[in-house]
């Protein structure tokens, strides 16, 4: 399977010493994986923290097994749900993946960092030259791993992204062989989360790693009147030298930085432990340590759309107690309007006041994401 990319935002893989030399395809695998486990999770399956020890397959307990199925069989082996897929230790990844790369650097300086200050902000934030273009990802594997990739990224196209940063708002992108995506995502969320529903209770829940049961999404379409309309929203002004070049030739808009400002220092009323917990920080005291805090708020950057414009986020809420204040914050139409200037319309899912996704509503909006 080939799936055609469009990047509507910047992207960021990474590189040697924090700079960005080319696309890296072990960014992009990275980031479905994240992703991945987010969804198995929320739907009641299994996935490790591969960030510490992970899975290890082994050859003996599976040749001993006596499950029925293979994916039983692979789990007394020593592989979750998602190292099945993505692989582990003495297990090799399913499905292949190389890059035909057609991205350029948003601007030519690769040092130099856009700064997008608000007014009342000292320090603002500090975007690095993401890259933008097209890319073709050339798959090859079984055809389940194929069919979860293409529904993954059937998902990813509305909702999520590919890449890192996505807190500054990269990584969103659009499918132009939608028709080809489609007839190779033949993978049913719903069977997941029957499969998965007799493990659920059994499944040891941490809210420390990405599950799908805590996440929110939005968007927000607008018309603006103004062709220079971005200009009026906080810390666009003083950037807008830098930032028109980026207009002009990739049609796309910093504005993550004049939303993120609105929801974190102009509405938050929570605590200020809660705040940089959600929004992120440098250091921040957790567990009688200094630790550095990133943020489970993301929203993208301005992108054209249905004859307007458009910007998408999404929220981890893993704390239960913050969650319902921060939600009503995202998808305060208010909010936007204030932070953007202009009026737009904001979807929300989950609709209305917040509420953990049960698994069969994971499926459904999962499913909904493919067409």
């Amino acid at each position: 399977m080939q799936i055609k990319i469009k990047t509507l935002t910047p992207l960021w893989t990474g590189g040697v010493d924090g700079k960005m030399d080319r696309i890296h395809e072990t960014g992009i695998i990275g980031s479905m994986r994240w992703w991945y486990e987010a969804i198995v999770r929320g739907l009641g399956g299994r996935a490790c923290d591969p960030s510490k020890e992970g899975c290890i397959f082994d050859a003996k307990k599976y040749r001993q097994s006596t499950a029925i199925d293979e994916r039983h069989r692979l789990q007394d082996a020593g592989l979750c749900d998602v190292c099945q897929i993505f692989g582990a230790t003495g297990w090799k990844r399913r499905f292949r993946i190389s890059i035909v790369d057609r991205t350029k650097p948003i601007w030519a300086q690769e040092n130099r960092m856009l700064n997008i200050r608000p007014p009342d902000r000292t320090r603002g934030w500090y975007l690095p030259p993401g890259w933008m273009g097209e890319l073709i990802l050339k798959l090859e594997g079984d055809g389940q791993a194929i069919s979860i990739i293409a529904s993954l990224f059937l998902f990813l196209e509305k909702w999520g992204n590919i890449g890192a940063k996505p807190q500054l708002g990269y990584g969103v992108f659009k499918i132009t062989n939608l028709d080809i995506v489609h007839k190779n995502a033949k993978h049913s969320w719903y069977e997941d989360a029957e499969i998965y529903k007799d493990e659920r209770h059994a499944n040891k829940e941490d809210r420390d790693l990405p599950n799908f049961r805590y996440f929110g999404f939005m968007r927000c379409h607008f018309q603006p009147q103004k062709s220079a309309w971005w200009t009026n929203a906080p810390g666009m002004e003083r950037a807008s030298t830098q930032v028109q070049p980026i207009v002009t030739k990739h049609k796309t808009i910093p504005l993550a930085p004049s939303l993120k400002n609105e929801w974190r220092f102009r509405r938050w009323r929570g605590n200020r432990s809660d705040e940089m917990w959600m929004f992120g920080a440098l250091q921040l005291r957790l567990r009688g340590e200094s630790v550095r805090v990133r943020s489970k708020v993301a929203v993208s950057w301005a992108y054209p759309q249905d004859n307007g414009w458009e910007m998408r986020g999404w929220a981890w809420l893993q704390k239960s107690g913050v969650a319902p204040k921060i939600w009503d914050l995202m998808r305060d139409e208010s909010t936007w309007r204030a932070a953007l200037k202009v009026q737009g319309q904001v979807r929300a899912y989950p609709s209305g006041e917040w509420n953990e996704w049960a698994a069969n509503d994971i499926a459904e909006f999962l499913e909904r994401s493919k067409w």
